[in-house]
This record gives structure tokens, C-alpha cells and sequence, in this order.
């Protein structure tokens, strides 16, 4: 279990780092519903934090659908 918690937290480092670039640029940027695309993405930042805070537990569950998350909202972000 701490060899997957140990993955786990270096994808969220690598991907929360990403993120928090991506947002930064579309903050510069003159795009069109910044608002939204700034929230979900400070959102799924934060969805890491719980975890790490132990509100949320790691499970299958979030190992399926966080990263599918993270890849659609940036496929969104980098297309916009």
C-alpha cells in the first residue's frame, strides 16, 4: 500500500505542478469563461489536498477517475 501511495503522490506533484502553470497562463490570457475554466481547475487542484489532509481516502475509485479528470479538463485548457 505505501509503494501505491508513494505513485499516487508523485503523479498529483507532477500534475497539480502542470496545472497550476496551465492556470496561471489562461489568468494571463484573454480567453473567453476564464471564471470556469480558473474554478475547475483550482478545484481539482484542491482535490489532492483532501486527500493528503485525510478527508478523502485513496481508493480504486479516485485512482480511475482523477486522472481522466485532470487529462480532460487540460485536453480543454491547451484547446481553448
Amino acid at each position: 500500500m505505501a509503494f501505491i501511495r508513494f505513485f499516487l503522490l508523485a503523479f498529483n506533484v507532477a500534475i497539480v505542478t502542470y496545472l497550476i502553470y496551465r492556470l496561471l497562463q489562461i489568468y494571463q490570457s484573454k480567453a473567453e469563461q476564464k471564471a470556469w475554466k480558473i474554478g475547475i481547475g483550482i478545484l481539482l487542484i484542491l482535490l489532492p489536498a483532501t486527500m493528503l489532509m485525510g478527508f478523502l481516502r485513496p481508493s480504486a475509485l479516485y485512482l480511475l477517475f482523477y486522472p481522466v479528470a485532470i487529462s480532460v479538463h487540460l485536453y480543454l485548457l491547451r484547446n481553448s
